[in-house]
């Protein structure tokens, strides 16, 4: 009996001539395939539409006399500007600054094109299209996404090769222009795709949040559960339960209102995140996604020095659910339990199986900070400073999956943006503004027995 094995994902070709070794050699190629490496990236695409979906956008907007607010089921009227932000980085009057959504390209308060026009917004996409490209170059397989509109805006950057899919096409009840979603090379396994639409829930039905996205992959021969997170911003590293602290009291009232509302819809949504962590413990599993929290500067667990909770409870007890009251113009969490920090309560051992790794930078620095010019470095620079964003983006894996992984395995990078000549891009009135976050890549890589 001859037959003609080809394995191209595998370094195994053959000519078997025994039934023994043909069986031998099935063996053989599963487990080769298993221990392949798999290097997987979580990006945020900055409110990703396609064409066709950007044409309706900018013409609901028209109609409806270029309102800063969402439209519904549409982003917002002024995404994509190009102005500084926030607002109060620049001190000017002109053209009704900031409370237009749109401004001539000469404005002083520019800092990257307004992408309204076809051509200019084209030019986005072409920029997201090349570092997809690279992100494949390097051998990257599966990319967990967030802000974007659909499943066809993902297609119009992805390389030849790929699907991609969105909670808005996988049964979510959730009514955002800002879905999550994930990409993957045609030979990666994905099953079992499900919104997770509790995330969503804000506790104020009038503002709902981004939903989850769950699926199912192979992590070296066995199934690993994932979720894609992008959670509520605007709380990166404040208490969650006591936001605002004394030197805050010179904001405008505004700003504080604006500061413990966005922390407390952030802490709302902590509960559904710890049940789906508790849920699938027994698992391996992975979470992916723009956090909008910064995880490597919190602490790992309670200790003799820190305490998660403000109420004497500890980390491994009961978060409880919340509810969201208001007063005044201000959202207020009402939990059963009060907590500081986001890290420490999922990764409380309880139930067992609920303990995390967090993926980090080789070249960190202390209290997790990111210098510029590391490996955690993700800087589009501007004429006010960065218009990127560093520490939010998270690759965190469950501690059964860390071990059968090899160690650096837990080793995160950013590839960050370039022009045209391969140079680090900057910020100009001028430019096509990818994205404000850079691909976070990790490579997980199994143990061998």
């Amino acid at each position: 009996m001859a037959v003609n094995i080809s394995a191209p994902l595998c370094p195994l070709v053959a000519m078997i001539r025994h039934r023994l070794l043909f069986v031998y050699a099935l063996f053989a190629w599963a487990f080769a395939c298993g221990a392949q490496p798999l290097s997987v990236a979580t990006w945020n695409l900055e409110w990703l539409m396609d064409e066709a979906t950007q044409a309706r956008w900018a013409a609901a907007c028209a109609s409806a006399g270029w309102p800063k607010d969402a439209l519904e089921g549409l982003p917002f009227c002024d995404v994509h500007n190009g102005m500084t932000f926030p607002p109060d980085a620049c001190a000017s009057q002109r053209d009704g600054w900031p409370d237009a959504a749109r401004y001539p390209d000469d404005h002083p308060c520019r800092e990257t094109a307004d992408l309204l026009a076809p051509a200019r917004y084209a030019q986005k996409l072409a920029a997201l299209r090349a570092m997809f490209a690279r992100l494949d170059a390097t051998g990257v397989r599966l990319v967990a996404l967030q802000e974007a509109f659909d499943a066809n805006a993902i297609r119009t950057i992805l390389p030849s090769g790929w699907s991609a899919a969105t909670t808005r096409e996988h049964a979510s009840r959730a009514v955002t222009a800002q879905h999550i979603g994930v990409a993957w090379r045609t030979d990666v396994r994905v099953r079992d795709m499900r919104s997770v639409d509790s995330l969503a829930d804000s506790g104020v039905p009038e503002r709902p949040l981004r939903p989850g996205l769950a699926f199912t992959i192979d992590v070296g021969g066995k199934p690993v559960r994932v979720l894609i997170v992008h959670l509520k911003a605007g709380c990166r590293s404040r208490d969650l339960d006591t936001p605002l602290t004394e030197k805050d009291a010179v904001l405008a009232v505004d700003r504080q209102d604006g500061i413990a509302s966005d922390c407390a819809l952030l802490r709302y949504q902590l509960p559904a995140l710890e049940a789906w962590i508790d849920n699938n413990a027994m698992h391996d599993f992975a979470i992916l996604g723009d956090f909008n929290r910064t995880l490597l500067r919190e602490p790992i667990a309670d200790s003799d020095k820190w305490r998660t909770r403000l109420d004497g409870s500890a980390a491994s007890d009961p978060l409880g659910r919340c509810t969201i009251e208001r007063e005044g113009n201000r959202y207020i969490a009402k939990c059963s339990a009060r907590t500081r920090a986001m890290f420490p309560e999922l990764n409380d051992g309880h139930p067992p199986g609920a303990v995390l790794w967090r993926s980090r930078f080789v070249d960190i620095g202390r209290n997790g900070a990111i210098a510029k010019g590391s490996s955690g470095d993700c800087t589009i620079p501007g004429q006010r400073g960065d218009l990127t964003h560093d520490g939010i983006d998270h690759i965190v894996i469950s501690a059964s999956l860390k071990k059968r992984l090899t160690a650096d395995s837990l080793t995160m990078r950013v590839i960050n943006y370039t022009d045209n000549q391969g140079r680090p891009l900057r910020g100009a009135p001028h430019l096509a503004m990818p994205s404000d976050h850079c691909p976070h890549v990790v490579t997980w890589t199994p143990l061998r027995p």
